[in-house]
């Protein structure tokens, strides 16, 4: 279980009590401008800010050999948490083998620094990265989950408002993905229940940049991201690569698109369920989650999600027909099995098309 630290001056006890003399700082260049990262000139740092919107694995090889070649003990990640899991293992393993067989944990421990309210990296035994560019890809490992972790709300304050609004939406979907997986247990729900509390509980105040919002906006995503380190995520997650790497919208904002059309379709489209626990649990479930939402069933929890969507004044992005078809090319059906409806290439097809035609 990771330590939660309550202030960055702590660092200098981990690092005291973890023998660490060569930090490896893994984080984009807005971390540069903070007072963390000032006090941090103290030790003999090694900074790796190579950092791309979306993670890349071509990034993260050339760190992961800085990372043995300046001889660092330690990782801390403030920002691109999927880019330094992958980098603190890779620095002691076959890297050539890094996508296909499970690395082996090693003694340099990590602390990670979300500067975002989205990923809920910081919880989860996976990274998601791109292959090539355009191939989304993920490693699961439980050495990925860092020793201690350090929630800071004043490196929110400087989230620009579109990326305000498409982290804390990634956070919310994966709360929902977690509640409806064919995979969801009573700890997962719980972890997931609490997530959504919290971010309607403070979305408001997250949305008018206060230190309080923003606090409570990361311990939303934090809890998203248990819930889903127990289930995984569902189709939207599975779709919404493809639209981020071709319609110039960020992660979060192209789940929630999906997310919304996912869900009135399962309400639509319900005859063939994944899992064994029948129509009776699928329709209460839903019913649980429109609940937790704000509302009274399903039903309103989808429209109190579209609400908060055009609340946002995100944009739904136009493609051609033919570029739906490539989206559909790229989906593998066998992995949507934890999605609460079964899903065929004509379904994905539909969706895409009530998405962004």
């Amino acid at each position: 279980m990771s330590e939660f630290l309550k202030s960055y001056k702590e660092i200098d006890r981990i690092f005291e009590e973890n023998n660490v003399k060569k930090p490896f700082v893994c984080c984009g260049k807005s971390f540069q401008k903070t007072d963390i990262f000032e006090y941090l000139k103290k030790f003999d740092t090694v900074v790796w800010d190579t950092i791309r919107p979306n993670p890349r694995f071509d990034d993260m090889l050339p760190a992961a050999e800085l990372f043995k070649k300046e001889g660092c003990d330690f990782m801390l990640a403030a920002g691109p948490m999927d880019s330094a899991k992958m980098i603190r293992l890779m620095a002691t393993n076959d890297v050539s083998k890094a996508l296909s067989e499970p690395m082996e944990n090693n003694e340099y421990k990590a602390l990670f620094i979300p500067t975002t309210s989205g990923t809920g990296s910081e919880a989860t035994k996976t990274s998601v990265f791109y292959l090539n560019d355009v191939d989304k890809f993920s490693v699961h490992n439980y050495d990925f989950i860092p020793d201690y972790i350090l929630f800071d709300e004043r490196l929110l304050s400087t989230v620009p408002p579109y990326q305000r609004k498409a982290t804390c939406l990634d956070a919310l979907c994966h709360s929902i993905e977690s509640f409806w997986s064919t995979t969801a247990n009573e700890e997962s729900k719980e972890y997931a229940a609490k997530s959504i509390k919290l971010f309607f509980e403070n979305k408001d105040a997250y949305m008018n940049n206060t230190p309080e919002g923003n606090l409570g906006m990361l311990w939303a995503s934090y809890y998203g991201g248990k819930a889903i380190n127990v289930t995984g995520t569902t189709a939207a997650h599975a779709l919404c690569y493809s639209i981020t790497m071709n319609c110039n919208t960020a992660h979060g904002h192209s789940v929630a698109m999906l997310q919304s059309r996912l869900w009135k379709y399962a309400l639509e489209h319900n005859e063939k369920l994944n899992g064994d626990r029948g129509h009776d649990y699928f329709f209460s479930n839903l019913d649980e989650l429109g609940k937790l939402m704000g509302g009274e069933n399903a039903e309103d929890g989808v429209k109190i999600f579209d609400a908060l969507l055009s609340e946002f004044a995100l944009e739904f992005p136009k493609v051609s027909e033919d570029k739906i078809d490539e989206f559909v090319s790229k989906v593998n059906v066998s992995k949507l099995s934890t999605h609460p409806t079964v899903l065929d290439n004509d379904d994905i097809k539909e969706i895409y098309k009530r998405t962004l035609l």
